[in-house]
């Protein structure tokens, strides 16, 4: 079996593990908590495809912005970068999880910036490629790559994956703010 299968199944062992764990203690947790803790859920399966998708095992000699154990630089950031998701994912949902029982405002509030903080960078490279990019060129690399049934496959499952998350955190956040809101009226010290 090659390493990189071998660690990505030991990340996502860890991942369900820990996933479990949280989840088995969030009997109790409110539905809209549920909804946007579980955005972590899809997010970690889009590290996790990061991962398997980048990374390109080569052999040393290693040198620092250019070769590297998963690959070219850009794979290493890409790989690195599907690591990130898995965590962030895990630790999102747990914190979620962890802020339902206290209904705090400033939890919440927490999460909300963190979330925006890490999706802030892929929002500027959308917004530059709506603005400024050589749109025909991307278009026709996309159809190119959907045109072959894996490529396809590849760009639909990215998608379910990000549509999932999106709903499930945009939805989250706002049933969970309006919960907040509506407990903060009854009960002052929840706030």
């Amino acid at each position: 079996m090659r390493e990189y299968l071998l660690v990505s199944a030991l990340a996502v062992s860890l991942y369900v593990l820990a996933l479990f764990s949280i989840v088995r203690g969030s009997r109790h947790v409110s539905a809209s908590w549920q909804l946007l803790g579980y955005s972590g859920v899809p997010l970690a399966a889009g590290g996790l495809g990061f991962i398997l998708r980048f990374w390109h095992p080569t052999p040393g000699p290693y040198m620092a912005n250019s070769v590297y154990p998963f690959g070219p630089h850009l794979n290493a950031w890409a790989v690195s970068f599907g690591f990130m998701w898995i965590g962030y994912g895990l630790l999102f949902t747990f914190v979620c999880f962890h802020a339902a029982h206290e209904h705090r405002k400033k939890a919440w509030a927490l999460l909300l910036v963190s979330w925006f903080l890490a999706w802030l960078p892929h929002g500027v490279i959308g917004v530059a490629f709506a603005v400024a990019g050589a749109n025909r060129e991307s278009i026709d690399f996309y159809a190119r790559w959907a045109s072959d049934r894996s490529g396809f496959l590849l760009l639909l499952r990215g998608a379910l994956i990000m549509f999932s998350h999106f709903a499930l955190a945009i939805g989250g956040f706002v049933a969970t703010g309006l919960q907040i809101m509506k407990s903060r009226s009854t009960y002052p010290a929840a706030a």
